[in-house]
């Protein structure tokens, strides 16, 4: 994959939304362990307890019948016994970025919720498919989760940047697609929703290879190679089969993941994996929103 430069005009649309331009510091903080190779429960218990709002949001999480545990819990140690480091990184990483990938994004008809919905459900695509690839291909399933959750934030950027005439412009466009998004966004704006989500990405410092994960995520991979952008590639799709059937159809997904060479069953096991856990998500958002307000 080549290395990814961001644009001017990616640039100036992220530079008009300032409200963005600076993550939660326990975003900056938990994602900064995933360049560490020695994180433990430890680090990850330090980052969570200094903020009381998100210690209670996994309290709740942790109690809800997504996890179904044997008994409840009252403590973040607890949680942590139980579900382990990883797992409550990822859900704090989740939590966290709920309330910016929760919102409208009025030029993708995507009401409140939706797109949290669906990069949730990419992110556990994108985490599956790094638990289930060779040893060899080298991609850390938490980085992997974190792309995957991340890879739309974009179109929030577009719905905050763009005025309204243009967010409706843009809506009539895709619902009347004749062209692929990315070359509508393209022809429309100049740029496409995950270069500037990249771009904000950048800004944020987060790791490079999260970063060109997002900015490559609409890019048909290239043969042979499964990357994290790969990954986020057929994780994306799948979470689009299984929600609307608007993106690539199963069969010409698994002619992809065939090219980078996954096995041939690993489009429909990654489908069903996903339409078994769609209807959990809600569970997650709702115990999340819940929990500490």
């Amino acid at each position: 994959m080549s290395d990814w430069r961001s644009s001017s005009r990616a640039e100036e649309l992220v530079a008009g939304v300032t409200e963005l331009s600076v993550p939660a510091p326990t975003v900056v903080t938990l994602i900064g362990l995933l360049n560490r190779p020695d994180v433990d429960q430890a680090a990850v218990e330090e980052v969570v307890e200094r903020d009381s709002v998100l210690s209670a949001k996994l309290l709740a999480l942790a109690n809800s019948a997504y996890f179904g545990l044997a008994r409840p819990v009252a403590s973040l140690r607890e949680v942590l016994f139980y579900l382990g480091h990883t797992e409550v990184y990822r859900l704090a990483i989740a939590v966290s970025l709920s309330g910016i990938l929760s919102r409208k994004a009025q030029a993708y008809a995507m009401d409140e919720g939706q797109l949290w919905r669906h990069s949730l459900l990419t992110a556990k695509c994108a985490e599956n498919l790094a638990l289930s690839s060779s040893p060899s291909v080298r991609v850390d399933e938490s980085a992997a989760y974190t792309a995957g959750l991340l890879h739309d934030i974009g179109k929030i950027i577009f719905n905050q940047a763009l005025p309204t005439d243009m967010q409706r412009e843009l809506n009539s466009a895709l619902e009347n697609a004749k062209k692929s998004g990315r070359v509508i966004e393209r022809d429309l704006l100049g740029t496409d929703h995950a270069e500037v989500g990249a771009c904000l990405l950048d800004q944020w410092k987060l790791p490079r290879p999260i970063v060109q994960a997002v900015a490559f995520h609409q890019k048909v991979p290239a043969e042979g190679l499964l990357d994290m952008a790969s990954m986020v590639y057929f994780a994306n799709e799948t979470a689009h089969i299984v929600q609307n059937g608007r993106a690539a159809e199963p069969g010409r997904l698994a002619m992809d993941a065939a090219r980078v060479g996954l096995p041939p069953d690993s489009i429909q096991r990654l489908i069903s994996f996903s339409s078994e856990l769609l209807p959990r998500l809600d569970q997650l958002r709702g115990a999340g929103r819940a929990g500490g307000g």
